[in-house]
């Protein structure tokens, strides 16, 4: 029977059939190791037993989910205080991977009148973007809808709500919620391991281990290409002067044009190069 790899304890893989109904299984042969929440897999249901895999659409590395189809970033307006800049990086982390980001804020109950104003920058560079509340049921059913018939994979920093929202979606889901440090104004890490969680309709969510920082997290891309994963900068990258132009000081730049004239955040670009530097400067150290 063709089923849908979920979670894996202890030496117990459990797989989801079509319908969803669970079955613990133990593995056969050596494919412990290569195999991921998401992977579609045999297994023998009278025995138990999970026999082999099949091929694989894609697979996120960071943390590894086979066969996503999309990767919902989730921050939150207060508590913790939205940074664009830690947005910036976890585009970067999904985009750099070959997925394609849904920005979720939550919160929104706590947000100033045209709060919305913040986030033009992300719908000019070509996200989409949901504005919600877990706490008020503020258009969480338009934002649902989008993960149906999906593997979807939620992330995001820690505190921002993605359990709240879960706990909201999912009967029975239980899962526990980050507190906020009052000392440092940073979520407390909630998610230990990757699970799909079964939505009501036909989709599929990872909750993953939410991030404190970005800081850490080594970005496999090489500083030339940074640009192809900033939208509202890629568009302009075959029109500068000069071939692979790093959009930093090269004179005839299209791009610096573009933000001097304020068609291109000058904001994203500051992100832009701050990323862009701390990759040089990686590369010159190896």
């Amino acid at each position: 029977m063709k089923g849908i790899l979920i979670k894996s304890i202890g030496g117990f893989f459990f797989v989801a059939s079509r319908s969803k109904e669970i079955y613990q299984c133990r593995i056969r042969g050596k494919i412990r190791e290569k195999i991921y929440p998401g992977d579609y897999v045999e297994i023998d249901k009278e025995n138990k037993i999970l026999e082999d895999y099949y091929p694989r659409n894609n697979l996120l590395k960071r943390p590894k989910v086979a066969n996503v189809d999309q990767v919902v970033i989730m921050h939150s307006i207060k508590d913790p205080e939205f940074t664009p800049s830690l947005l910036d990086r976890f585009l970067l982390l999904v985009e750099s991977s070959g997925f394609e980001p849904l920005i979720v804020i939550n919160k929104i109950d706590q947000a100033e009148v045209g709060f919305e104003a913040d986030f033009e920058e992300y719908k000019e560079a070509g996200y989409e973007l949901h504005f919600i509340s877990v706490k008020e049921n503020i258009n969480l059913d338009k934002l649902f809808e989008r993960l149906n018939d999906k593997i979807n994979v939620l992330t995001g920093p820690s505190g921002a709500g993605k359990s709240s929202f879960l706990n909201k979606v999912i009967e029975n889901a239980d899962l526990r919620t980050a507190a906020v440090s009052k000392k440092l104004k940073k979520g407390v890490h909630t998610t230990r391991m990757v699970e799909l969680l079964s939505l009501p309709n036909q989709g599929w969510v990872a909750d993953t281990p939410g991030f404190s920082s970005m800081t850490k997290i080594n970005f496999e891309i090489e500083p030339e290409d940074l640009s192809w994963y900033f939208p509202e900068i890629a568009q302009y990258n075959n029109d500068c002067k000069f071939n692979r132009c790093s959009h930093l000081h090269e004179p005839g730049c299209v791009v610096q044009k573009k933000v001097k004239n304020g068609e291109i955040s000058e904001r994203r670009y500051k992100s832009y190069k701050q990323i862009y530097n701390e990759l040089e400067k990686k590369e010159r150290r190896y």
